[in-house]
């Protein structure tokens, strides 16, 4: 609890800090991001099926076997973004933002593990949303073709993960059974996601395609690996 207040603390700081240092550069701009896009996990730990499996003799009673899903599902983030202009055009800059980051698996069995081990064909599906507070110090080039900015970006994603949450379901093929799946699930602290990003610009308004990849091994069952994989598509308001 006191580590996790001294951290909430020091990131206030930081940010603070880094967005006061801005307020003294040649060129200071303010933008608004909204992504969506693709996430998965990749590795040889992750999976594109997997099944539930119940036993009424553990907790949970109810879980996904692999949750570490290669196929994606909905995600979005939020980020305030500001940055420094120099007069070559290079580019400094800080984001902050809050990420919601959802993958998916399909479910093809239910397995029964209690005093008698049995499995039943079944159809449903996994999801597993990590939800990240994500620094992204920058730095890059900007490019101009007339009226048009293009930002060459790059940079590293430190994502302090909130939660990670587990919720899928899945029917048997002979309708014995119909289970609902709901578990908060392990996480890694930070996750470190070297990323590259353009963005064009004009009239304040602007297009964004970057790319995320995580450093974090989240599956470390088996000595097996699953990284965090993003492939971002967003839109940018520019406030200052």
């Amino acid at each position: 609890m006191i580590i996790n207040k001294i951290r909430n603390q020091l990131l206030i700081v930081f940010v603070l800090c880094i967005f006061v240092r801005f307020s003294y550069g040649q060129k200071i701009e303010v933008n608004l991001n909204a992504y969506s896009g693709l996430f998965s996990f990749c590795g040889n730990g992750t999976t594109s099926t997997s099944w539930i499996n119940l036993n009424p003799y553990r907790s949970p009673q109810k879980y996904t076997t692999n949750v570490y899903g290669n196929k994606s599902g909905f995600s979005y983030a939020l980020e305030l973004q500001g940055q420094h202009i120099t007069q070559r055009k290079n580019i400094y800059g800080f984001g902050l933002s809050f990420e919601s980051l959802t993958s998916k698996v399909n479910i093809d069995t239910v397995t029964e593990d209690g005093f008698i081990y049995s499995q039943h064909p079944a159809n449903g599906k996994t999801t597993l949303q990590n939800t990240f507070i994500t620094l992204n110090p920058f730095f890059g080039q900007r490019y101009l073709y007339h009226k048009v900015i293009f930002d060459l970006l790059a940079g590293i994603d430190l994502g302090f993960c909130l939660k990670s949450r587990e919720q899928g379901h899945a029917t048997t093929d002979n309708k014995s059974f119909n289970l609902q799946v709901d578990n908060d699930n392990a996480k890694p602290l930070i996750d470190f996601r070297p990323r590259i990003q353009i963005k064009t610009q004009y009239n304040g308004f602007g297009i964004i395609i970057g790319y995320s990849l995580g450093l974090v091994n989240y599956q470390t069952q088996n000595n097996t690996k699953a990284y965090t994989s993003f492939l971002r598509l967003g839109l940018s308001y520019k406030l200052k």
